[in-house]
């Protein structure tokens, strides 16, 4: 199968399978949303945000440097399997004991504290299924990721459902969490074991010196993207308390949620192809990325003008009268979404030019400038200040990205190919907004034809984009 085949696969079956549990979550976490209310919401979204800056711990960045390093030769497979699987089981002990070491210093109440530990156990659970779910990735089996995602969607949302609708609250919750993250890791170890390879017996700590210093920064990028991301919630619940979590999580944590998926779909495909084309082919890496940017962009530009218009509607929708507050939230956020999508092909291009340590140094620049402005805003704004801070720290680390990128790479000319997005999301914007009070339902399809036909009118797709699509579609 020729790459941009493998490509349009592994995308076609990421795509369903994220679609089909990228649905089923938005309407758990929404039932969530609005069973708990804004203050117990609030102490959920922050178990679940402190928790993820320890992930670090228990991984290290191996997840990620086992796809680039599996997807070059695959016969090291059995011998990472045995010895990342005991490396990964000492680090979750340091994870976990960081994690209650941590939350108990912070003084939070003991219900706050006890959800910690429990989350914390799913993380690290979540840590070890992310790495077996990594052999599927090197050796582009997105079918067998696909299966474990909504394997443990069909397992949560009955447990879930149960929990909130016998009268059970943030703890119960906690526990079903729990369930479910020993269902995946299972799972998934059972497919490695049977589909793809079985672990060698043998321990090398040499390869346990060169994973672990190999890691390194992808660990560091990890922690960094970690603290870009849930660093404000944290930050929320020290310095204004539940209720401020609450608001805020209820519009970032959708449009945070969209984002991740789309972004995930593309990069998990593309990112072992590109890390095998930087050495077998340079030219055709260069047109992977300009083209997964220039359609990043074709899609998040059009979804960022229509969440800002629509935010009222949407929340309303959403959570039936409860968090209005957040639309004000909705509506900042939304602007990040076409900034993210891109930068996710940005960063992916300087891991897969070996340039990992380049991506590190641009999230943890991120990440300082993402704490300094939620420090400067929280206590001024609370959730409105944290939500300015998302979108100008992304803006700021698409541009580090681009300048390394310039640097040690080559122009790329991203800036190019989204001029006439843009102009046809702005376009689409004013007639989302002259009929806004339209079904929802109808004012999305038909803002979706109306932005699609504009951007055949302004020629935004050339002769390259049909040479792909023909690739695509092409049998045999």
């Amino acid at each position: 199968m020729n790459p941009v085949k493998t490509i349009a696969k592994n995308t076609g079956v990421l795509a369903i399978s994220q679609v089909i549990t990228t649905i089923l979550g938005f309407f758990l976490l929404i039932y969530i949303a609005r069973y708990l209310g804004e203050v117990e919401y609030g102490k959920y979204s922050f178990a679940v945000s402190f928790t993820a800056l320890f992930i670090i711990f228990a991984d290290l960045g191996i997840s990620n440097l086992i796809i680039r390093e599996l997807a070059r030769n695959k016969e090291l497979t059995n011998e990472y399997l045995t010895n990342v699987s005991i490396i990964k089981l000492i680090l979750s002990f340091v994870a976990f004991g960081s994690i209650v070491l941590t939350i108990n210093l912070m003084d939070y109440p003991e219900d706050t504290t006890y959800a910690v530990y429990l989350f914390g156990i799913y993380t690290i659970l979540t840590s070890f299924a992310l790495t077996f779910r990594a052999i599927f990735q090197a050796f582009e089996k997105m079918e067998y990721d696909a299966v474990v995602m909504v394997i443990e969607k069909l397992i949560l949302i009955p447990l879930v459902l149960f929990v909130l609708l016998s009268g059970y609250g943030l703890i119960e919750l906690a526990y079903a969490y729990i369930f479910v993250g020993i269902a995946s890791v299972t799972i998934s170890f059972s497919i490695v074991l049977i589909k793809i390879t079985k672990p060698k017996p043998t321990i090398n700590f040499s390869l346990w010196k060169t994973l672990v210093i190999g890691s390194i920064p992808f660990g560091l990028n990890a922690l960094f993207g970690v603290l870009f991301f849930r660093i404000d919630t944290v930050m929320l619940s020290v310095l204004k308390g539940d209720a401020a979590v609450g608001i805020y999580n209820a519009a970032y944590i959708p449009l945070l949620a969209l984002t991740a998926i789309i972004s995930q779909i593309v990069v998990s495909a593309l990112y072992p192809v590109m890390s095998r084309y930087f050495v077998s082919s340079k030219e055709s890496l260069e047109t992977f990325t300009v083209l997964s940017s220039k359609y990043m962009a074709i899609l998040g530009l059009p979804i960022a003008i229509g969440c800002f218009i629509l935010a009222n509607q949407f929340i309303s929708l959403f959570y039936a009268g409860q968090y209005s507050a957040s639309s004000i939230a909705f509506r900042i956020i939304a602007l990040y979404i076409p900034i993210r999508l891109v930068s996710s092909i940005s960063g992916t291009l300087l891991t897969s030019i070996n340039r990992q340590n380049l991506r590190t140094v641009c999230v943890g620049l991120g990440a300082m400038f993402n704490i300094v402005l939620n420090a400067v805003m929280i206590p001024y704004l609370s959730y409105i200040g944290a939500s300015i801070a998302t979108v100008l720290s992304e803006v700021f680390l698409f541009f580090v990205f681009i300048y390394f990128i310039n640097k040690y790479y080559k122009k790329l000319g991203l800036h190019k190919h989204f001029i006439k997005p843009l102009i046809a999301s702005l376009m689409m914007g004013g007639f989302v907004f002259y009929f806004k009070g339209v079904n929802l339902l109808l004012l999305i399809i038909l803002a979706s034809l109306v932005y699609f036909m504009i951007l055949i009118m302004l020629k935004t797709f050339t002769q390259e984009d049909k040479d792909i699509f023909k690739q695509v579609v092409k049998r045999g």
